[in-house]
C-alpha cells in the first residue's frame, strides 16, 4: 500500500513538472496562444447559431428542448477541453515519434512509457474552450435546473469521470495503431470527426447506430449519457455499463500496447 501511495505521489510530481513546462511554452508564444484560443470561441458561436436555427423550425429534437441541447453541448465542450488539453495532442503525435524513432527515448526513461506518450505535454492553445464551457453552463444551467434531481448529481460526476477515461482509452487505442501501420493518423482524424455524433441527442439516431455508439464505439458516453442521466432521461444502469466499458477498453488498450511494442523496431534496429 505504501509503495502504491509513493508511486502515485511520484507521478503527481512528474505531472506537475510537465504542466509547468507546458505553461512556459504558452508564455513564450503568447500571440500564437491568443489567436489559437479565439478559434474555439468562434467555432462555438457558430455551433450555437446552428442549434438556434434548428429550434426555430422545431420545438424539440428527439424529445430534448433547446436549453437541454445547449446544456449537452456544454458537457461535450467540457470533455473535449479536458481530453484535448491533456491527451489528444500527445496521442496524435504518437505516430510521428514512432516513425522517427523517438519512441526509443520514451522507452528508456525511468517512467511508464504509456504514461509519457499520453501525458507528456499539455495543450493550452484550446483555452478558449474554457470560456465556452463557462458561458454555456452559465446560461443553460438555470433553464434546465427544474429537471435536475439532486440525487443524480453524484452519478453525473461519476459518469463524467468515466467519460474522460473512456475517451482516453479510445484515443489511445486508435493512437496505438501507429505501432502496426505506417500511417495511422487517419484513424485518429476519423475518430475526432466521429465525436461530433455526441453533440446531439442520441434519440435522433437509428437504433443500430445508437447501439453501436453506446457499446462498440461508446462515444455517447462522452457527453450524451452523463447529460441524459442528470436530466432524468435514462436510468442508473448506465453508470454500471460505463464502469464495465471503461474496464474493458482499459484491458484492450493494455493488450494492444504490449503487442505493438513487440512489433516496434527501434531506430537502432
Amino acid at each position: 500500500m505504501k509503495q502504491l501511495v509513493s508511486n502515485i505521489r511520484h507521478y503527481f510530481r512528474v505531472y506537475s513538472l510537465l504542466i509547468k513546462l507546458s505553461l512556459r511554452s504558452v508564455f513564450v508564444y503568447r500571440v500564437n496562444t491568443l489567436v489559437m484560443g479565439l478559434a474555439p470561441i468562434v467555432w462555438m458561436a457558430t455551433m450555437l447559431v446552428f442549434i438556434g436555427i434548428i429550434f426555430s423550425k422545431v420545438k424539440q429534437l428527439g424529445g430534448w428542448t433547446l436549453w437541454e441541447v445547449v446544456f449537452l453541448t456544454g458537457v461535450h465542450e467540457l470533455i473535449f477541453l479536458l481530453s484535448w488539453t491533456t491527451i489528444v495532442t500527445n496521442l496524435k503525435d504518437l505516430g510521428y515519434i514512432v516513425k522517427t524513432g523517438r519512441l526509443d527515448q520514451e522507452l528508456l526513461r525511468p517512467l511508464n512509457p504509456k504514461f509519457l506518450v499520453s501525458f507528456k505535454t499539455l495543450d493550452f492553445a484550446n483555452i478558449g474552450g474554457l470560456v465556452n464551457t463557462i458561458l454555456i453552463f452559465s446560461f443553460s444551467i438555470g433553464k434546465v435546473s427544474d429537471k435536475i434531481q439532486p440525487g443524480r448529481i453524484g452519478g453525473f460526476l461519476l459518469l463524467l469521470a468515466f467519460s474522460y477515461l473512456i475517451c482516453y482509452f479510445i484515443y489511445f487505442l486508435f493512437g496505438s495503431l501507429s505501432l502496426f501501420f505506417v500511417s495511422a493518423s487517419s484513424f485518429l482524424n476519423w475518430l475526432f470527426e466521429m465525436t461530433d455524433f455526441d453533440r446531439y441527442p442520441a434519440e435522433i439516431y437509428p437504433l443500430t447506430m445508437k447501439i453501436f455508439l453506446t457499446f462498440f464505439l461508446p462515444l455517447l458516453f462522452l457527453a450524451y449519457i452523463p447529460t441524459a442521466y442528470l436530466l432524468g432521461k435514462i436510468s442508473a444502469i448506465y453508470i454500471l455499463e460505463g464502469g464495465i466499458l471503461m474496464g474493458f477498453f482499459y484491458l484492450i488498450t493494455r493488450i494492444l500496447w504490449q503487442l505493438g511494442l513487440k512489433r516496434y523496431q527501434s531506430a537502432s534496429s
